[in-house]
């Protein structure tokens, strides 16, 4: 089963994945702070959406091969409200797909920093080489995640 689009942008896209199931955002390039926000919003939409229609949680897939750098002040508002308002929508698990870029791997490292430091949410995240690879590891630990 191929992956639906449910967002699409010069700068990344949204997917959802059923046979995971999981949200899928994918990064294609730079992303300016309000592109940032805006698909990383419509991601967590799109998100909530989907949730009651899937018998057990949905997972999250950040596929980063794509990514350029992210600001310091994006950072800080993944951390401090888009991550505690995904983890009330039900995420727990986050795979993330390796950048190709040293900018991009930065920025995903920040993130995964900033997860683990938290008090207010606990995402389990894994980074993982291909998308595929990131698909099969939500599939081995979805099942073993209680519904929210």
């Amino acid at each position: 089963m191929s992956d639906i689009t449910l967002v699409s942008e010069t700068y990344g896209a949204v997917y959802l994945a059923p046979e995971v199931p999981c949200i899928i955002i994918q990064w294609t390039g730079f992303a300016n702070s309000a592109q940032l926000r805006y698909l990383m919003s419509q991601a967590q939409a799109h998100y909530i959406a989907e949730a009651p229609r899937h018998p057990g949680p949905l997972g999250w897939i950040a596929d980063s091969r794509g990514l350029g750098a992210i600001r310091s002040a994006d950072q800080e508002w993944l951390h401090t409200d888009w991550n505690p308002r995904t983890y009330q929508a039900g995420v727990r698990y986050i795979a993330i797909v390796e950048a190709e870029t040293v900018f991009g791997k930065i920025a995903a490292q920040q993130y995964v920093t900033n997860v683990t430091r938290s008090e207010h949410y606990t995402f389990h995240t894994r980074t993982l080489p291909t998308l595929d690879a990131a698909k099969q590891w939500l599939q081995q630990v979805l099942p073993l995640t209680p519904e929210q």
